[in-house]
C-alpha cells in the first residue's frame, strides 16, 4: 500500500468506514481508492466538456459572464479570461491534443491540494499576515503595556512598605 499516498488512503478508509459495517481488506482498499480516482477523472472530464461547451461563447458579447459562471476550479485550471478568449479561437484539434491533457493535470493537482489544506486542522494552517494596521496596533498595546510596568512600584518600594507594615 506504499504505492497510495496517504492523504488518498486516509480519505478513502474513512469513506469505506463510514458506509461499510466490517473492516475493510488491503484489496477493499485499493479498489476503493481507484473508484475514488474514476470518480476524480469523471469530475474533470466533466468540468472540460462544460468549458468546450463555453469555448463556444468566448468571442460573443456575454463572452465575460460566461466565463464567470464557470466553476472556481476550471477558471483555475484555464489560467485567466484572456486565456479562455484564446483558446475560443483555438482549433478543436489543437486543444484536445495540447490543452486537455494539461487542463486534467491542473484540475487534479487542484483538488488534491484543496482536500489536503481541508485536512489540515484550523490551528495549523497559516495564519494571513499581519497588515500595517494591525502592526501598529500591536505596538500601541506593547507601548502601553510598558507604560503600566513602568508605573508599578519598584520592588526596593515594595518591601520598604512591606516592613513598615510589619513594624506597626
Amino acid at each position: 500500500m506504499q504505492d497510495i499516498p496517504y492523504p488518498t488512503l486516509h480519505r478513502a478508509s474513512l469513506n469505506y468506514i463510514m458506509t461499510n459495517r466490517y473492516a475493510p481488506t488491503i484489496a477493499d482498499m485499493r479498489a476503493y481508492v481507484q473508484d475514488m480516482e474514476k470518480a476524480l477523472d469523471t469530475l474533470a472530464s466533466q468540468a472540460w466538456d462544460q468549458l468546450l461547451r463555453a469555448l463556444r461563447y468566448s468571442y460573443a458579447p456575454e463572452s465575460e459572464q460566461v466565463w464567470n459562471d464557470l466553476p472556481e476550479i476550471t477558471k483555475q485550471c484555464v489560467g485567466g479570461y484572456a486565456t479562455f478568449r484564446a483558446w475560443g479561437n483555438t482549433e478543436n484539434s489543437a486543444l484536445e491534443s495540447v490543452q486537455r491533457p494539461m487542463f486534467m493535470k491542473r484540475y487534479e493537482v487542484i483538488q488534491k491540494r484543496d482536500r489536503i489544506e481541508q485536512a489540515v486542522p484550523d490551528g495549523l494552517r497559516k495564519k494571513p499576515l499581519p497588515t500595517i494596521d494591525t502592526m501598529a496596533g500591536t505596538q500601541k498595546a506593547i507601548e502601553a503595556d510598558t507604560e503600566k510596568r513602568d508605573t508599578v512600584p519598584a520592588p526596593s518600594d515594595h518591601m520598604k512598605r512591606l516592613r513598615e507594615r510589619l513594624r506597626a
